[in-house]
């Protein structure tokens, strides 16, 4: 990794002349155009055209050119002359030709040269909605592209899957690229895990683990390009089968030429509950028609009858018109005689939630380079109690040219975050709000005994946790420091008058370490309270070479080569500690816990990739693609490492022919057609040896680990209880796609159309055995699969005035996940519970 300092020089020649003139606009009734950047061409000598659309320039004795750009507008680069007064008509880019994308490896290409569909978002789409984190703003926004969001919560993880699910168990997220740079999006663990690396958490208690796409920052963001079938992501090679979000951050490079431009920005959102249960509020606490006020469910006598208890109820017993609730005579209150009320015990324990953000950039371009800083700060607090997130993340970047031919840069980007969460599944405080009884005021009585705040007070009985008590007793939190960038260097050779070629080298890495502190205190389920510090150090770095070459002939043939070489080692250092029954209640330690055990492992993974591509463009009207990618993993078995997968890709321009030129209402009108191949490998472990833990016991039950090791100094090992097939291959996808797109009256309407079908092979996920075995599952291939996928992008702008414009987009997806074949003997397939099949 290096850094480059850039350094902008603004110079101007001893004698100017001055030129002036206004801009205006082709499209009828728009006029002068205000704002249009007016430069010098290869200087940072530039202007902004005032409200009517004039400008006055002073420019060097020798200027020959100037270049008018606006967005949305056909740049010009018209010739000075003898001219003092230039006027200009800007025109419309409306059928989007120039309209350049970010493909692999952070080629960029026009996109009516793409065989295949490709969808992308801006900053201002990104940023009109004020969302903290990445996969909320992109929800809604992208055809094809499935995001759910495990939950509301600051922080909450969220599966981001394009077009279908490809694994029964595995990965299914796509491959982030951010400025070129492969980073980690996923959890390093499952939830329930108490902080193994090698086992999955069973998704029955712990918390939602974030994902590292929370640390990416959208301000941040100028543009995201989502490669969505394998012929687009197919040069990443196996770690693209599931798609690739490429993420290009604010640089200064589109800035106008010039002055450094500060931009200073707050955001405020504000979040609800969006609805509430359907609760009945008729009937009471109890069982089988009678008060019980230790009851969770609600089948008791009806609300207004509760005085008429005969137990319970004031009627009978001096307090007419009342009934009595033990657990205020717990909390020592002075009159345990309420009267019957209903309560929305579900709206009022949610609060409003709050984030505020706030973003200070700072960027300049000249023709020399560019530069970018900025700063975000971001605090959250969630809609539950004892719930938010702060997330400070830092920006830099720079580029810098070198004369003609040689260009160097860096870009850096930091992120801190911590997260407090709340508890899921069994141990969820939500679950209690969601069945509290609507007799019971469980935000009003008391949650502790005075006194002893460590045994709480709860409407129901057994080993369950008060709401209110587990927001100021139980901890779920996250840190994460992280940093990720790469610094490159380009040298361009110009063979000749239209042949180039460019070297391209990168490198670059991916580091963080988050600790997750889960805590139940002391008083938790009635016991003496569980803690467990776990936590993983991550170093990825990626080295990057690649050769372009570029070859314009004559004849309207244009060619374009690569040839490139990837390296990607990473490594994972993993530790957790695990204490149980604390001593006394207020420290959650694991020096308060008597029984204590702990463990750590270290990981390394490495791929190795050598790959190509070839594309043929013919005037504007066929292009045509083809790609390979030659893989070497360490992830898998020694004789199952190395693996190819090919792509091509072809898009016809129809609106190029002549006979569609003519056609004054079609202004666009292209088709695609591709195939792929693309792999995704399995986490292959030689089998080895474990000390026995909770999981190897069965049940569920329980909290923590039954029996400890060593007994009486003497420890155990087992064969760990998952083993791996030696003969693992790599699960393979094979991909079809075909599309259209047509844009009519001036790109005021648009429709893009793309049918898919992807076919999975080699499925790898555990497969149950038999308990007689002594081994809970074998990870092999065992099951194809194939996914259909039609989407349907529809864009129109009904209103177009010169000060207004109103654009409307809908996206439609339907997708359809099919299971092909299990391995023999597989019935089922073990996704989350208490006990394998």
């Amino acid at each position: 990794m290096f850094l480059v300092f850039c350094g902008f020089v603004l110079s101007a020649g001893a004698q100017q002349k001055a030129i002036s003139g206004t801009v205006t606009s082709s499209i009828a009734g728009e006029g002068a155009m205000p704002g249009v950047s007016v430069s010098v061409q290869g200087t940072t000598i530039g202007i902004v055209t005032d409200i009517n659309g004039k400008y006055t320039l002073a420019v060097p004795e020798n200027t020959t050119t100037l270049v008018f750009s606006y967005i949305g507008m056909k740049k010009q680069e018209v010739e000075i002359g003898n001219r003092s007064i230039i006027d200009i008509i800007l025109e419309p880019d409306v059928m989007g030709l120039d309209e350049v994308i970010v493909t692999a490896f952070g080629v960029s290409r026009e996109k009516k040269a793409v065989g295949y569909a490709v969808q992308d978002v801006k900053d201002d789409v990104i940023q009109r909605a004020g969302n903290t984190d990445l996969a909320g703003a992109m929800q809604g926004k992208i055809s094809g592209v499935d995001i759910k969001p495990s939950s509301g919560m600051p922080g909450a993880s969220s599966q981001i899957v394009i077009r279908g699910a490809r694994s029964f168990t595995g990965n299914n997220a796509p491959l982030y690229v951010v400025d070129g740079m492969p980073i980690a999006s996923g959890s390093d663990f499952q939830s329930g895990s108490g902080g193994s690396y090698t086992t999955g958490g069973q998704g029955v208690t712990g918390s939602d683990i974030s994902n590292r796409a929370v640390d990416i920052n959208p301000a941040d963001i100028e543009s995201i390009n989502i490669l969505k079938g394998q012929a687009a992501a197919a040069l990443y090679g196996i770690r693209a089968s599931n798609g690739v979000v490429v993420i290009t951050t604010k640089s200064g490079r589109n800035n106008v030429v010039g002055k450094p431009v500060i931009s200073i920005s707050h955001t405020s959102a504000f979040s609800e509950v969006s609805r509430t249960p359907d609760y009945q509020t008729t009937y009471a606490q109890g069982l089988y028609g009678s008060y019980v006020p230790t009851a969770s469910s609600s089948w008791g006598p009806k609300i207004v009858d509760l005085p008429d208890d005969p137990t319970y109820g004031g009627n009978s017993n001096g307090h007419p018109g009342e009934f009595y609730v033990p657990q205020l005579a717990q909390g020592m209150v002075e009159d345990a005689w309420v009267t019957p009320q209903v309560f929305n015990n579900w709206d009022r324990y949610f609060r409003t939630g709050y984030s505020a953000t706030n973003n200070v950039n700072i960027s300049q371009a000249s023709a020399e380079g560019n530069f970018a800083l900025g700063l975000s700060q971001t605090s959250q607090s969630g809609i539950a109690l004892a719930s938010g997130m702060n997330r400070w993340n830092g920006k830099a970047s720079a580029e810098r040219k070198f004369g003609k031919n040689f260009s160097s840069g860096f870009n850096a980007n930091f992120s801190k975050t911590d997260i407090d969460k709340l508890p899921t599944a069994n141990d969820a405080a939500l679950a209690g709000v969601l069945g509290a009884p609507v007799s019971y005021n469980l935000k009003d009585y008391p949650y502790f005994i005075p006194g002893d705040p460590y045994t709480d007070i709860y409407y129901r009985g057994g080993s369950w946790d008060n709401p209110y008590w587990a927001a100021e007793h139980t901890v779920f939190n996250e840190k994460t420091d992280r940093f990720f960038g790469n610094g490159y260097a380009n040298y361009i050779f110009k063979l000749s008058g239209n042949m180039s070629l460019k070297i391209r080298y990168q490198l670059g890495a991916d580091s963080y370490t988050t600790n997750f502190k889960d805590v139940f205190e002391y008083g938790h389920a009635a016991s003496t309270g569980i803690i467990d510090n776990y936590g993983i150090s991550s170093f990825t770095v990626n080295q990057l070479i690649t050769a372009n070459y570029d070859w314009t002939m004559s004849n309207g043939l244009t060619i374009n080569a690569m040839i490139g070489n990837e390296f990607d080692q990473g490594s994972q250092k993993v530790y957790s500690q695990h204490g149980e029954d604390f001593n006394f209640g207020g420290w959650a330690h694991i020096k308060n816990a008597n029984l204590v055990t702990a463990d750590e492992s270290y990981w390394q993974n490495r791929t190795f990739g050598t790959f190509g591509s070839l594309s043929a463009q013919w005037k504007s009207l066929l292009f045509l693609t083809g790609t390979g990618r030659y893989d070497i993993v360490s992830t898998m078995p020694t004789n199952n490492r190395s693996f190819f997968y090919p792509s091509i890709a072809l898009s016809f321009v129809v609106s190029e022919l002549n006979a569609v030129k003519n056609l004054e209402w079609i202004s666009f009108a292209k088709l695609r057609l591709s195939y792929a191949e693309v792999g995704q490998a399995g986490a292959y472990i030689q089998n080895y040896y474990t000390t026995p833990t909770g999981q190897n016991y069965g049940g569920g039950w329980f909290n923590g680990f039954p029996v400890q090791y060593p007994i009486d100094g003497v420890s155990s090992y087992i064969p760990n209880n998952v083993q791996y097939d030696p003969n693992l291959v790599p699960q393979n996808t094979k991909s079809y796609e075909i599309g259209g797109e047509l844009k009519f009256f001036q790109n005021r309407l648009g429709i893009d159309y793309t049918y898919s079908r992807q076919n999975v092979v080699d499925q790898i996920f555990s497969v149950p055995l038999s308990g007689s075995t002594g081994i809970r599952a074998l990870l092999m291939n065992g099951g194809k699969v194939h996914t259909l996928s039609h989407e349907i992008i529809l864009y129109i702008t009904p209103v177009l005035l010169k000060d207004f414009q109103w654009d409307m987009n809908f996206n439609f997806s339907k997708i359809d996940n099919y299971v092909d074949e299990l391995a023999e003997g597989v019935e089922s397939i073990f996704i989350g519970g208490f006990v394998t099949p």
